[in-house]
């Protein structure tokens, strides 16, 4: 669907010098670190005040993260730029599906453009009554799909944008060569910084922040990884072989994901780091250096513990019944590259992750849900229930550990 065509004009020869001005300046931003949404709003405006006017222009791409389905960004003239991560969606959003992007996407047209003088175009798409409303005339969009046609298809993987002008009598066809020309190599920066961002959010994703960067910043080798201090913390989901045993896999996904979700936001938002998930458990860490901090880590990974158990608790489904235990301890580990030479693994391991392991496992036996070593209960000011002489597997004297008074 597009619209009437406009009448043709020649751009003037000295708009090729303010061209290659304006990709001489993208190229050179590209090489540097890409702050997408300043990179599209210089760009925009250069455009409107070098070449032709454009009121509004928009580009949006698909994210591959946990949860955000993809950015938007709209830039109007003045300045003004509106950004939204948006979470995905039900594929029968409203305000999606009825937009041109949508259509463009859904049926892969590489080119749309619009005629917001006329009436009948006007109506193809709600948004466009806006348009008319804000003095928009023209207005033409480019999906540009990364790599392989039909892998792109596939994943959504390119960069669409849309540029609207207020003029009247639209933009012409020299213009739109020119704006051609210009989206295309933008787009190549579009690439780049989804790759980058890509990357950083999946190693967030799977590794965690803090993981990631050191993978970014150069450890990714085997043994690479640096001895620190920090309080570890283990959780793990008791009973979670009967559940498997008696309930459908995705009522069993179910439940352990809401498990997951109380007690790993709950860490998260301690400023913890998760490190790996463990079948029905995980490990987190709440670094400290050399002993300065101990307390305050001590105290986020307790409330991390409490508050979690809280989120569970007040959940309305089955799950807030799930029993659980924890461990909570510190110590020198190793955090760092493990593995085979080509399949790696980045986490913490040393006699302190082992510690805190053998002191979750206390928690079945002695019928708590939470329990922490006399090195982290010593920073808490808080009472506690001590249990004296606990064997420990693999150590000959026992120890002492401690849960929360009135747990």
């Amino acid at each position: 669907m597009e619209a009437a065509s406009f009448s043709e004009n020649t751009a003037p020869a000295d708009k090729e010098q303010s061209i290659r001005e304006i990709e001489a300046w993208l190229t050179q931003a590209l090489l540097g670190e890409i702050q997408f949404g300043k990179l599209f709003s210089e760009f925009s405006k250069r455009i409107d005040e070098t070449l032709f006017p454009v009121l509004r222009s928009h580009v949006t791409m698909r994210q591959i993260h946990p949860y955000i389905d993809h950015t938007d960004l709209t830039w109007y003239r003045g300045g003004i730029i509106n950004t939204n991560s948006q979470p995905r969606p039900d594929r029968d959003r409203l305000i999606w599906t009825q937009s041109p992007l949508f259509h463009m996407v859904e049926n892969f047209i590489p080119e749309a453009r619009y005629d917001l003088t006329d009436p009948e175009v006007v109506g193809l798409f709600p948004i466009f009554t806006d348009f008319q409303e804000m003095g928009i005339t023209d207005y033409i969009a480019f999906l540009i799909p990364f790599g392989d046609i039909e892998v792109a298809t596939k994943r959504s993987d390119g960069v669409v944008t849309s540029w609207a002008t207020d003029r009247e009598g639209g933009f012409t066809e020299a213009e739109l060569d020119i704006l051609r020309r210009l989206v295309s190599l933008f787009s190549v920066g579009s690439r780049i910084h989804k790759l980058d961002t890509t990357l950083d959010d999946s190693l967030a994703a799977y590794l965690g922040p803090i993981a990631g960067q050191q993978v970014l910043d150069g450890k990714n080798q085997r043994g690479d990884g640096d001895v620190i201090q920090a309080v570890i913390w283990i959780c793990d989901l008791r009973g979670s072989s009967e559940l498997a045993d008696t309930l459908a896999m995705p009522e069993y996904l179910a439940l352990l994901n809401q498990f997951f979700e109380s007690m790993a936001n709950a860490v998260m938002a301690e400023n913890g780091e998760i490190l790996k998930f463990m079948g029905d458990g995980f490990l987190a860490i709440f670094p400290t250096s050399h002993g300065e901090g101990l307390a305050d880590a001590a105290n986020r990974a307790l409330r991390a513990a409490i508050n979690g158990d809280q989120a569970l608790s007040s959940l309305a489904s089955d799950a807030k019944n799930l029993k659980y235990g924890i461990g909570i301890h510190h110590g020198d580990v190793m955090f760092g590259n493990i593995g085979a030479q080509e399949r790696l693994d980045f986490s913490v391991i040393g006699p302190a992750v082992n510690m805190t392991s053998r002191i979750q496992d206390l928690t079945k036996a002695l019928g708590v849900s939470l329990l922490v070593s006399t090195d982290i209960a010593d920073k808490i000011d808080t009472p506690w229930r001590r249990f004296e002489n606990q064997s420990v597997p693999g150590l000959q004297a026992p120890i002492d550990v401690l849960t929360p008074a009135g747990s």
